[in-house]
């Protein structure tokens, strides 16, 4: 039994750790770097709908999606189309030493004709 109550503890450890974690590289970019707009588009569409980006030169960069629909993921993508990494969430953070395109993935709300999906890709800066 006392192995067993060492492992949860240890995991609850590493699970609390790994979100402090989260929130201090949050804070960390929010706080020393600066949001410089590469993209940053609004547009009323309808039906499921992606948006795709240009390719992005290699450095960190910060994704923001929203919709009055619902962002369904945000992929990273190399050069060739390859998937370098996915997020369901809105936003993101990421950074990488080559190029890469952004594709966000937006879903429509029932019985809407029309409605509005924006994607920001801003460059982190240090200030």
């Amino acid at each position: 039994m006392g192995l067993l109550k060492k492992l949860f503890v240890g995991f609850l450890v590493l699970l609390i750790l790994g979100v402090a974690g989260i929130f201090g590289m949050q804070y960390y970019y929010n706080t020393f770097y600066e949001k410089v707009p590469v993209e940053v588009k609004t547009q009323t569409v309808s039906g499921d709908v992606f948006y795709l980006s240009h390719v992005l030169p290699a450095g960190k960069y910060y994704i923001n999606a929203s919709s009055t629909g619902t962002v369904e993921k945000i992929t990273i993508l190399d050069e060739n189309g390859n998937i370098l990494t996915e997020s369901e969430a809105g936003s993101m953070i990421y950074g990488s030493s080559k190029a890469f395109q952004v594709r966000v993935d937006y879903k429509s709300p029932a019985n809407v004709d029309s409605y509005t999906v924006k994607v920001g890709i801003y460059k982190l800066v240090k200030k």
